[in-house]
Formats: structure tokens, C-alpha cells, sequence
């Protein structure tokens, strides 16, 4: 079989984490996949760190590529997959580490099930490895609460069949030819969050299945939900940036996927509940000045009102 394992292209963006991606490099090297069926490129999005020097130093069978002006998330992983020679395009994000087994496992799944578009490893956290992160996705189109699949659970063998999603984050396996009928990840309308949800649902609507296999393993390094003092962060909004764009993204996608009762619901009333829950959360427990916390305000209801406003349903 070895000799007919396709050309798997491992897509990692990465910005200013050199020591995680690192990390994960040399664990994708350690992987029981054919290394002359391996690509590696890493995408360096403008980092300061010296991410793009240690790479290029550390690792010569490495493609490394270098973003001049922050590109986010998918623009970087589009940077990756317009280099990639792969059949099968593995991204994954650079605070991660994969188990031996985890690429294998996943090719098995693509060469197995013809009906499948997209396929994630089960993820655990990196500091309890075996305490689920996510198994898959749920996501409600008119309450647009998401849910990750078997979020904290204890792997007592419980997880051993394909589980079904609607999208993947952090790490995911997807067909060449998928990308080729749908295109690339959504850079102009969802540069960081829903970019994975949109691509998701993009795949789902082309006939494709998307799904989890439990048997390829990946270990995500973010903090413990208890660990975590600042509840800005776990809900992503901790920043301008990305309180602006959580705002936006979220009306965006429901304009563009939900179906017009579905957004007419979800719209004149979960989404007035969301944002209020998330303003409370950035003016109350955010832990930065108070003048930090009304820009973050601001940026969060800017976005708001962004989303509202956004008509580019020509493709609906």
C-alpha cells in the first residue's frame, strides 16, 4: 500500500510562536506517514520573532514562506494551499502536536470514503491528553451556538466510530479537488472567525460529507477552560481586532447560510443576546484598563453594525 499513498501537503500558518511551531514540525517528521509523501509548508505571517530565519535553519526539507504584511489566518492558510502539490491538504495550526498515526489515519478516511470532502483528528488538550478539545463540530443556524463535540470529556475508549460535523477548526484534512470546485477559504469576508464555519458550509452545500475520525490524534496546546481568568479570551473577543471582526463574522455568516427565517430569527433576537452577553463580558471581566475595554467596546459594536449593513449576497 505504501507505494500508493498519495502526496499529503501539511499546511501550518504561523505567527510569532517559533517555539510551538517548532514543536510541531518536528512532530509531523516523527509521523509514521511515507516522508517522501510529506510536504511541509509553513506559512510565516509576518512574524518579528525570527520564526522565518529558525525554520529555514532548522529544517531544510521545509518549505517556508513568508507573508510581508499580516495576511491572518485565511490568507496565510490560502498562501499554503496555492504552493501546495499535495492530492490531500492537511491544515493545521502551529500550536499543535500530532500523534505518529494522526496523517495515516486521515489519508485512510479520504481513500476510503469517497463521500467525504473534510476529515479532522479527534483533539485533546495538550496539558491533559486525554481530555477532549473536540471531536467535531454542531452549529445552530438560528441560535448560532456551537458546539464542540465531546468538549471536555475523558477518552475512555468512548470515541471509536466516524463522527459527523459541520466544520472543523484548528486541524482538518481536506480533498484537492474540493477546493478546486468551491475555492479557497473567504479572506474578504472572513479573515479571522467563521472562516473555517463559512468553508464548512461551502463544502456541505457542494454534496460533501464532513467528519472525525477518532483514531487520528492531535494534541492542542491552549489553556484549560479553568485556568483561564479572563473570559475575553475564551470567547475571542480580547482585542479590537478580533472583537470587531466576532461581531461582524457572525451576522455575515448567518446572512449568507441561514435560511431567511432562520436569520430573521436569529437576528432579531439571539444575536441582540449574544451582544449583550459579550459586551457585559468585555466592560466587566476583562482584566485590561478600562480604556482598553471601552475600545474593545467599540470595536465589538462597529463590527455589529458592519454586519447588519453587509449585502454581498450575490452568490445566494
Amino acid at each position: 500500500m505504501r507505494h500508493k499513498l498519495p502526496l499529503v501537503s501539511v499546511v501550518i500558518p504561523t505567527h510569532n510562536r517559533k517555539e510551538k511551531l517548532v514543536r510541531l514540525v518536528n512532530s509531523v517528521l516523527e509521523s509514521n506517514y511515507p516522508k517522501d509523501r510529506l510536504e511541509i509548508i509553513v506559512v510565516d505571517d509576518a512574524s518579528t520573532d525570527g520564526t522565518y530565519e529558525e525554520i529555514r535553519m532548522r529544517f531544510q526539507g521545509v518549505k517556508i514562506l513568508r507573508n510581508e504584511k499580516e495576511l491572518f489566518l485565511s490568507g496565510s492558510r490560502n498562501v499554503g494551499i496555492e504552493n501546495a502539490k499535495g492530492e490531500y491538504i492537511f491544515l493545521i495550526d502551529d500550536d499543535n502536536v500530532v500523534d505518529r498515526n494522526c496523517i495515516l489515519e486521515l489519508v485512510k478516511t479520504m481513500m476510503n470514503y469517497s463521500s467525504v470532502g473534510i476529515v479532522g483528528p479527534i483533539m485533546y488538550y495538550y496539558q491533559q491528553p486525554s481530555r477532549v478539545w473536540c471531536a467535531g463540530i454542531k452549529r445552530g443556524m438560528v441560535t448560532s451556538l456551537t458546539t464542540f463535540i465531546g468538549r471536555d470529556e475523558i477518552d475512555k475508549g468512548q470515541f471509536s466510530e466516524l463522527i459527523e460535523s459541520e466544520d472543523f477548526p484548528n486541524a482538518f484534512m481536506v480533498k484537492k479537488e474540493v477546493i478546486e470546485r468551491i475555492g479557497l477559504f473567504d479572506e474578504e469576508n472572513f479573515v479571522i472567525h467563521y472562516d473555517e464555519a463559512d468553508f464548512g458550509r461551502r463544502v456541505k452545500k457542494a454534496g460533501y460529507r464532513i467528519v472525525c475520525n477518532p483514531r487520528a490524534k492531535v494534541w492542542h496546546d491552549v489553556p484549560l477552560p479553568e485556568q483561564l481568568k479572563d473570559k475575553t479570551r475564551f470567547f475571542h473577543v480580547h482585542d479590537s481586532t478580533r472583537a470587531y471582526y466576532a461581531a461582524r463574522n457572525r451576522i455575515i455568516f448567518h446572512k449568507k447560510h441561514s435560511k431567511w427565517w432562520q436569520f430573521l430569527f436569529f437576528v432579531l433576537t439571539f444575536n441582540w443576546l449574544f451582544t449583550m452577553y459579550y459586551l457585559k463580558v468585555i466592560l466587566l471581566e476583562c482584566r485590561k484598563p478600562f480604556s482598553e475595554r471601552l475600545k474593545i467596546t467599540r470595536a465589538y459594536l462597529r463590527g455589529f453594525l458592519q454586519g447588519l449593513k453587509w449585502k454581498g449576497l450575490d452568490n445566494l
